[in-house]
């Protein structure tokens, strides 16, 4: 972040991605890392595991593959192998080379571009032959314009001597003569003056004025007596105490090359990798990251801000993976730290076209510190949200992460994209205070307190946390992700075009089906996917739907109709109800018939057009069974009744006398056995005379005089005794047989 201005996951451990040299070419490194998938074949690079579970969903499948191992790797590159990277130096560039040289072997097309000039920048380089310098082996320090510039072809070596503040002979060592001096720096002019003079009368090869307590970036001055013969530095406190550190354990050498960059030329790096269908990058929307290249004087720029390139670097290597329908930018900018140079020359190269396509870009500066009190923020130059900080809140949703926070603060290179209307924020893991309410971050903003290591040289790898890191690739690069690839809305309705809840969405996009997740309540799915023929398939109430052979060229919406009406049955014979005589021949018709595509199958009791089951007396069921291509089923069912050939030898009405026997004849085609009347019968009631309604109870026949039921001569014959109480009643006679039929005769009694 430039000087104007917890939610740990596991950590992954996936292959990680080897250095490259710093001084790598452009175009040398395009097989460092493997392959890169063409980006016009669908789901390359994605071969499923053979396992039968369901993939993910693109979001986490994505989340999954990121590891902040590679990340590190990468900020190891830029903070240790490189070392400082002050803008207008070589070291920026070389930072700028190396990350274009990654991401041209991810398939991106990478351009460096100069803008300028800054200003004038005077430098020494700290390296050593013997020892490894902690921090790491390339030290930076101001070099003093009042002394000599080596150039990089007459570098100083020598053995190191500590000659406390060199204000008089007694300080320096009996053999000073052909070492290189280290001592306190002053903050007075005079005290520094006089200490260079000593040392040069001692004849010390070079000078370096450190820090020697608090935590202090190497200091900027000049001498009043000049020293055009050796260089003289200014070091900050971390190297005073290293050096000393290294001196108690033996003779430390060190090799020193001072210059002066007269008005440099400031480096961007700009990666972008071209939508599948506009590769000439005229009309796709466009996704962009940005971290900043460089750091400031001293600083090996680990947290500030080589771990926004590592994860940048991270996010691309993931995504380079799938063919994408979004053009998807990578941005290093240089000149940060002294107040957005490289990042407002880059925006001032946008046409507006070209500015209207952006769907946002999300900046990261200082993302994995360790520091405790640190947390991650989106920062905005307003401090309103904006799509990129609400896309942000829902990457951190699917992933479980709430830590996330937004407020107020310019300050980096997310401030040259706000200023000409492209949706942009910062992320960062800083110790930032918001307002206290009722005062909102938008008007005011807040304050923050930085890391201790913030801007020093002690920005080295042990001001890197994997962990953070991993979470802002969680965060961010699931943020970055989800907007790369197609925004699909997939809609599940029924046959009636109603929404269907809860319905689960299954593609497979020719790597394996994959889970989508379920509809919402009106019916709808919100998905990413990447350029790729897909097939799409949902599965409600046992009926599935599917959408085969979709193209997903960009954002849109697939629709899938669940077939959920059922088949109608037409049953013509046996209709319920329906009564068939004993043995009479009887076929059965019906028809299923599916409502949108179709016959159905149709499966009865017996088929269509064969007989029915007259056999047997009694109530029979009749079921028929219908199902559809889409699966839905249904069944209809009836009952019908096969009943004795019935002949009555008796009317329906007759005059008889009370105490009587009445003899009861009736035929049944047959004799058809004496087990023929149903259990409880016959039985008599007492009804009207007048309307036949029943007058009281019935009751059964069983009783003195009733005979049992005999057959002889093709008549069934049973003989009921009436009762001497009847007279002068009217009484009702029924007989009920076991196929269920009931027969009735009223009968008058004297």
């Amino acid at each position: 972040m430039g000087s104007s201005f917890d939610h740990p996951r596991r950590l992954r451990r996936l292959t990680v991605v080897g250095g490259l040299a710093a001084a790598l070419a452009l175009g040398t490194v395009s097989a460092a890392i493997g392959g890169v998938p063409a980006q016009g074949s669908s789901g390359a690079g994605l071969t499923a595991a053979a396992t039968s579970a369901l993939l993910k969903d693109y979001d986490h499948e994505i989340i999954d593959q990121f590891d902040s191992a590679n990340s590190v790797n990468h900020i190891r590159q830029l903070a240790v192998n490189i070392g400082p990277r002050l803008n207008g130096t070589p070291q920026e560039r070389e930072g700028a080379e190396y990350i274009g040289g990654i991401l041209k072997s991810y398939g991106f097309d990478v351009t460096l571009q100069s803008w300028g000039p800054v200003s004038t920048k005077n430098v020494a380089k700290v390296t050593s032959p013997n020892a490894d310098l902690p921090g790491g082996p390339n030290w930076q320090m101001a070099a003093s314009t009042s002394a000599k510039f080596t150039g990089n072809d007459a570098a100083v070596e020598g053995q190191v001597v500590y000659a406390k503040t060199g204000q008089s002979a007694a300080d320096f060592p009996a053999d000073t003569a052909g070492k290189i001096v280290l001592m306190d720096y002053s903050t007075t002019a005079s005290v520094r003056n006089t200490a260079v003079i000593n040392a040069a009368s001692q004849g010390a090869v070079a000078v370096i004025l450190a820090y020697a307590t608090g935590n202090n970036a190497p200091p900027s001055f000049t001498l009043t007596t000049a020293q055009p013969n050796i260089p003289v530095m200014g070091g900050g406190s971390a190297h005073s105490t290293w050096i000393k550190s290294l001196l108690d354990k033996g003779p430390l050498t060190l090799r020193v090359t001072t210059n002066q960059y007269v008005n440099p030329m400031g480096t961007n790096v700009i990666g972008i990798r071209h939508a599948v269908g506009d590769p000439d990058g005229t009309k796709a929307p466009i996704v962009m990251v940005g971290a900043h290249i460089d750091s400031v004087l001293g600083a090996p720029g680990a947290h500030d801000d080589a771990s926004g390139n590592g994860v940048s670097l991270e996010i691309a290597r993931v995504l380079s993976q799938y063919p994408l329908d979004k053009e998807l930018r990578i941005g290093g900018f240089g000149g940060e730290e002294g107040g957005l140079l490289g990042a407002r020359a880059y925006v001032n190269t946008l046409t507006a076209a070209e500015k209207a396509r952006f769907v946002g870009e999300w900046q990261m500066d200082m993302v994995g510190t360790p520091y405790e009190p640190a947390r991650l923020w989106a920062l905005t130059p307003n401090g309103q949200s904006n799509y990129v900080v609400q896309e942000a809140y829902n990457a951190g949703a699917r992933v479980g992460f709430d830590g996330l926070r937004n407020c107020r603060l310019g300050q980096s290179d997310h401030q040259a994209f706000f200023d000409v209307g492209i949706p942009s924020s910062l992320f960062i893991w800083l110790d930032y205070r918001p307002p206290a309410p009722p005062a909102v971050c938008g008007p005011t903003g807040g304050t923050y307190v930085t890391e201790p290591q913030y801007h020093k040289p002690t920005d080295t790898m042990d001001n890197i946390s994997p962990e953070r890191l991993q979470v802002t690739l969680d965060v961010v690069g699931g943020a970055v992700a989800h907007n790369a690839l197609n925004a699909v809305t997939v809609s599940a309705v029924s046959d009636g075009d109603q929404p269907l809840a809860g319905a689960p969405v299954r593609a497979d996009c020719g790597n394996g089906l994959r889970d989508l997740g379920t509809t919402g309540a009106d019916g709808r799915l919100q998905a990413v996917l990447p350029h790729a023929t897909c097939d799409f398939t949902t599965t409600v109430d046992g009926r599935v739907a599917n959408e085969r052979g979709v193209s997903i060229a960009g954002d849109q919406a697939v629709k899938m109709t669940v077939d959920l009406t059922k088949p109608t049955i037409s049953l013509t014979r046996p209709t319920d109800g329906a009564v068939f005589e004993l043995g009479t021949a009887a076929t059965a018709s019906y028809r299923c018939d599916d409502n949108l595509a179709g016959v159905a199958t149709c499966v009865g009791t017996v088929p269509d057009g064969s007989a029915l089951d007259t056999s047997t007396v009694g109530f029979h069921e009749f079921t028929v069974n219908a199902t559809d291509k889409a699966g839905n089923a249904t069944d209809k069912k009836v009952t019908y009744q096969v009943v004795y050939p019935w002949k009555a030898y008796f009317p329906e009405t007759m005059n008889g006398k009370a105490n009587s026997a009445v003899p009861i004849k009736f035929g049944l085609g047959g004799n058809r056995g004496l087990g023929v009347i149903a259990a409880g019968y016959p039985v008599s009631q007492p009804v009207s005379c007048d309307t036949g309604k029943a007058t009281g109870a019935s009751e059964p026949t069983s009783g003195p005089g009733n005979s049992k039921l005999s057959y002889e001569d093709g008549q069934y014959s049973y003989v009921w005794k009436t009762d001497k109480s009847w007279s002068g009643t009217c009484r009702t006679f029924e007989l009920t047989l076991n196929d269920g039929s009931s027969h009735f005769t009223t009968i008058s009694l004297k």
